[in-house]
């Protein structure tokens, strides 16, 4: 005669008490964070002039001068990653200025090394910041992308931020070949040990205040060639992703997620490199209508979703929520 076995779900107390949850040295030694600032990276937002901008415009939107006290501030709340972004100077049509010594991105970079030697900084390697018809390519005189051209822009933007201290250079154009190009560039410079971490862009309105800012829209035509359709998103993102690897990605970018979750999830199911989830600009005003409680959970859901890092406009707001919360 067998011994009856025990259910493999304990039965519910018919007070309602469940002993996993009712004492809080119980629910502590259980538990485990659900976010943490070091999950945090923020964007940079590198501006011309000495002015500090108005309190409308994007969090960490600073010119050059106040890069450090931003960093500092961010590095002491736990923050440790930036992705740096600059607003071109001297654009024409070749982009010429991206790969200028000393130009606002280098500086840039130097700024976030000197005060937080530790923080991680990502780069965007791209042409709409720096070229005067504001497309990520360059162009032919027939109006075609000229794809030499592009390519060699992008190697030596990425040399020249590599140079400058960056850890991780990010070529946003989704351009098949891009990475592989940047990736042997850097290679063939002795820079191995800098990562490559491209895009995965689908189309959105939500890149909109930070084109506004940044004056990256382009002059003519739209950029829906170079990022994925949302119709197709669940499907195209995987396709792109293991492209992107296979030409020497070591790492990846999905924006924007508050409206692609969905993907972030079938991505971290489908590969293992780290996965970067971006709140681009538009999804800011969103998050702050919440409040800082509210888009800490959104944040947190991000990484339970599958997202090694959050890229957020939010940063600063949910770290000092949490050393709130932990205090």
């Amino acid at each position: 005669m067998t011994a009856p076995t025990r259910p493999l779900v304990p039965a519910a107390d018919p007070q309602g008490v469940n002993p996993s949850r009712a004492r809080q040295a119980v629910r502590n030694l259980y538990a485990r964070p659900a976010l943490a600032p070091a999950d945090l990276s923020a964007p940079l937002l590198v501006l011309p002039g000495s002015q500090s901008p108005g309190p409308g415009l994007l969090p960490g939107a600073v010119p050059l001068g106040d890069v450090p006290q931003t960093v500092e501030r961010w590095a002491r709340l736990g923050i440790r990653g930036v992705k740096v972004f600059a607003y071109g100077h001297d654009r024409d049509a070749k982009g010429s200025a991206a790969y200028a010594p000393g130009n606002r991105m280098v500086r840039a970079i130097a700024a976030v090394k000197d005060t937080a030697p530790d923080m991680a900084v990502t780069t965007e390697v791209c042409g709409c910041s720096w070229t005067d018809h504001g497309q990520c390519t360059l162009r032919t005189l027939g109006g075609d992308i000229d794809l030499t051209a592009t390519f060699h822009l992008m190697s030596q933007m990425a040399l020249l931020h590599a140079e400058a201290g960056a850890d991780v250079v990010s070529p946003t154009a989704m351009l098949d070949g891009s990475v592989r190009t940047v990736r042997n560039a850097l290679d063939d410079a002795g820079r191995r040990d800098v990562g490559v971490n491209p895009n995965l862009a689908i189309h959105t309105t939500l890149y909109g205040p930070f084109k506004e800012l940044m004056q990256t829209n382009p002059v003519t035509g739209n950029r829906r060639g170079l990022q994925i359709e949302p119709g197709r998103a669940d499907r195209d993102t995987l396709v792109q992703a293991h492209r992107w690897i296979s030409e020497g990605a070591d790492s990846l970018t999905l924006q924007p997620v508050m409206t692609a979750v969905d993907v972030l999830t079938r991505l971290h199911d489908s590969q293992n490199v780290p996965l970067v989830a971006y709140s681009t600009s538009g999804e800011w005003p969103a998050l702050r209508a919440l409040g800082t409680e509210g888009m800490t959970e959104f944040t947190a859901m991000l990484k339970r979703t599958g997202a090694d890092s959050i890229l957020t406009f939010a940063a600063e707001q949910v770290a000092t929520y949490l050393a709130y919360a932990r205090a």
